[in-house]
């Protein structure tokens, strides 16, 4: 199967290799900080690495690495999932706290909610993160993304909702 590789002005979108995926979890295991939405925060990204790691394979779409140019090190994961025991698809996401994590990771999120958008036609893109988890919500607010206190967000889990450009809107009169 054939995946795309998305391209910002500072980053590389992609399928997570073996590689990759391998970094992240071992950088996860040995307790390095990270930021994350609800469902890949904590041990939860360890409880999904199989949805992870078969995410493509099984639905066409997945999280794609997520690696600055020049560099074959993943600062993280980005994209377009539905995690295990989770009720509806996400734009999910999960950075390592790198020194430039606070600059790249909006931007791979802004890709990754194009994508989501542009080619698999989501019209309405939600991304859930734990209530008490300021610093993921303070990146959803850099990515653009706005808090949705009517979400339908499990207990203890804020709702986030991603701007979608709509095709069809028409002008009011």
């Amino acid at each position: 199967m054939r995946t795309p590789v998305l391209e910002t002005a500072r980053l590389f979108l992609r399928r997570p290799t073996r590689s990759d995926l391998g970094t992240v979890f071992a950088r996860l295991k040995a307790g390095d900080r990270h930021v994350a939405s609800a469902a890949l925060a904590g041990e939860g990204a360890l409880a999904q690495a199989v949805m992870i790691a078969c995410h493509w394979d099984l639905s066409g779409t997945g999280l794609f690495a997520v690696l600055p140019k020049g560099s074959d090190a993943p600062i993280g994961l980005t994209g377009p999932w539905k995690a295990t025991g989770w009720a509806q698809p996400e734009l999910g996401f999960l950075f390592h706290d790198t020194p430039d994590a606070d600059t790249l990771a909006p931007e791979a999120l802004r890709c990754a909610r194009g994508y989501s958008e542009a080619v698999i036609g989501w019209r309405e893109i939600t991304t859930l993160v734990r209530s008490e988890d300021r610093r993921a919500a303070a990146l959803l607010r850099a990515s653009g993304a706005i808090a949705d206190p009517f979400g339908d967000a499990p207990e203890g889990a804020l709702s986030f909702c991603h701007p979608v450009r709509s095709s069809d809107r028409r002008r009011a009169a």
